[in-house]
């Protein structure tokens, strides 16, 4: 009697779990169906669109690509060591509270000089595989660092700031009078700030020479 119960039950399980099997292939086939369909849609309009306004490659050509222009000269300007530049910092309102003359260019506080991502390969008694994990930052720190950017000015004076600001080739004539007035003649930098006093190290020059 138990043994027929037990075939029984065993059955009814297996009659369940070919079910199941039946209802997601099915749930999958409707969905590659609809996919399929969505897809072959997508082909179809984006092959009239192109088919009747053609992209404008000779006009391009004869354009000089102005975008790539513009970033590559942003990527020139933001690697000249003697680049000369202004911040204007602003509240939330758009009033100037200060204006700065920085020396190259303004940087993120979570950019690093290493990588983010270390590639770690573990195993187990079956197989071996790979896990991403976060690195530690350049101070040798876990986590993000405070959101903001970051400048030197020309006197070697690092600044960080983290709200509305204005970046400039050339200083901006400010018709609201500034909340804090920066000045340039008391500034002074660290005495052990050499990584800011000169280009020959790979660091950068404040002389603005």
């Amino acid at each position: 009697m138990k043994t027929s119960l037990i075939k029984v039950v065993r059955v009814t399980l297996t009659v369940a779990v070919a079910s199941l099997v039946l209802v997601s292939c099915s749930s999958e086939s409707k969905a590659s169906t609809s996919q399929q369909n969505s897809q072959n849609l997508t082909n179809s309009y984006t092959e009239a669109a192109t088919g009747t306004v053609e992209y404008p490659l000779a006009d391009m050509i004869k354009g000089g690509w102005l975008e790539r222009r513009l970033l590559k000269e942003n990527l020139l300007r933001q690697n000249d060591a003697h680049r000369l530049a202004y911040v204007t910092l602003l509240n939330v309102q758009g009033q100037p509270i200060t204006q700065f003359t920085i020396q190259g260019m303004v940087f993120s506080l979570n950019s690093q000089m290493t990588t983010e991502d270390i590639i770690n390969k573990g195993c187990d008694y079956q197989a071996c595989d790979h896990a991403v994990t976060k690195a530690a930052g350049d101070n040798g720190t876990w986590g993000p660092e405070p959101d903001g950017i970051g400048f030197f000015t020309t006197e070697g004076v690092e600044i960080k700031w983290n709200g509305l600001y204005v970046e400039s080739d050339s200083p901006l004539n400010l018709t609201t009078q500034p909340l804090i007035v920066y000045d340039a003649s008391t500034a002074k930098a660290p005495e052990n700030a050499t990584g800011v006093k000169g280009t020959s190290d790979g660091g950068i020059n404040t002389t603005g020479k």
